[in-house]
């Protein structure tokens, strides 16, 4: 797998950092893939800081696609030093989350170290107006009001939950609306990007270990300009996974100027939730399933849940006002033995009787007997799911 043809050009009024990636195998070999750009987008005043010499972000974005297919990396491009000496650490534990990939060997020529003084000290974090994102927004402006570890700029990528051809490359404009909103009401500068690496790279990779590393490399794009920049965390310490963002790997995408962390292992989905549902800002934007909350999916019907239970669900605005009860059982059925366990038992001992829908209770307590839940019993939010299933663990 080469990257070659490295630029940077004007796309409207924004600024687009590209590059050409090709298959190293012969044209008779049935498992070459063709070749196709990778791109980012992102707004103009970010020119400065692209250049056609930083081959960071494609490294980030390709490894894992080029251990799977089991491809040498070549990047005609400079690389981080910091980072060639990370490889071996970023590759064994790719290799432990999925052993089905092979190490690859990565070519590139190392940067020369940058002075210091060439990064601009921005703190960014990754916003997409999802609970994990919202809740290390707001621990910062309360933990960080005003010191080194304030965040300056908040980062919204499109294409990331995009995985085919067809997709509109505009940025969404509700989406576009209120997270220009959430920054200005925060102090905070709004980057959007848009990047096509998510579609490009859907039959050469695999998605739940590589989207962590294509947020990284969204920063690692902007040499110079971001000092740290936080990854929200999907998940709490004692319930780790093998996932693509996770307290391991994303830290080791740092270089000698930025920091990536792995942020708000601390607090599980529904203690967030709570934390969240005292800024009417989130209730106005919040947004859980890339359909702006369609009130049916896996990732809706349990905040719609959780915030019924803490008497908010009415000031939310991008959320219904009920329990769509045929959905959730249908998500039961289609998830069985994929969810977590501890925070369904959790929400049926928490049911408030004047507040629960009719049917609800039933809904969820037969979902937890179907998994040899005991019935009324505190016991289950001891509960483990198997560490095979734990890729979905995520969901709700």
């Amino acid at each position: 797998m080469r990257v070659s043809e490295i630029a940077v050009l004007r796309v409207d009024d924004q600024v687009q950092l590209e590059a050409r990636v090709e298959s190293d195998r012969s044209l008779e070999d049935g498992n070459r893939f063709p070749p196709f750009a990778l791109w980012y987008r992102f707004p103009a005043w970010c020119e400065p800081y692209l250049s056609p010499d930083n081959g960071d972000p494609f490294l980030a974005a390709l490894l894992v696609p080029a251990m799977l297919i089991d491809e040498p990396l070549t990047i005609d491009a400079a690389v981080s030093p910091r980072l060639l000496r990370r490889l071996p650490d970023l590759q064994s534990i790719y290799q432990s989350f999925d052993h089905r990939l092979e190490r690859s060997a990565v070519t590139a020529i190392p940067r020369a170290l940058p002075s210091m003084a060439a990064c601009s000290g921005a703190n960014g974090l990754f916003l997409s107006l999802g609970v994990d994102s919202f809740y290390s927004l707001l621990k910062n402006l309360r933990d960080h009001p005003s010191d080194d570890d304030s965040l300056s700029h908040l980062i919204t990528l499109h294409g990331f939950e995009v995985a085919h051809d067809d997709w509109d490359q505009r940025f969404p404009p509700r989406l576009r609306e209120n997270c220009a909103r959430v920054a200005r009401e925060t102090g905070k500068t709004w980057v959007p990007v848009i990047t096509n690496v998510r579609p490009a790279t859907r039959t050469i990779s695999r998605w739940t270990l590589s989207h962590g590393a294509t947020l990284a490399s969204v920063t690692l794009a902007l040499d110079g300009f971001f000092r740290q920049v936080l990854i929200a965390a999907s998940t709490t310490y004692d319930q780790l996974y093998p996932w693509g963002s996770h307290p391991v790997l994303d830290p080791l995408w740092s270089t000698e100027n930025l920091t990536v962390l792995h942020d708000g292992c601390e607090m599980g989905r529904i203690d967030k939730i709570q934390f969240l549902a005292q800024s009417q800002l989130v209730l106005d934007t919040l947004r859980v399933c890339p359909y702006y909350n369609c009130g049916r999916c896996i990732k809706c019907l349990p905040t719609i849940i959780d915030l019924m239970q803490i008497g908010a669900l009415d000031r939310c605005a991008t959320l219904p006002h009920e329990v769509d009860l045929a959905s959730l059982r249908e998500i039961f059925r289609a998830y069985r033995g994929q969810l977590n366990i501890e925070n369904y038992q959790r929400r049926l001992d928490s049911l408030d009787a004047g507040r629960t829908p009719v049917g609800l209770r039933e809904a969820l307590a037969e979902y937890l007997a179907s998994q040899g839940v005991p019935a009324k019993t505190k016991s289950a939010l001891q509960r483990r799911i198997p560490f095979a299933k734990a890729f979905s663990r995520f969901m709700g």
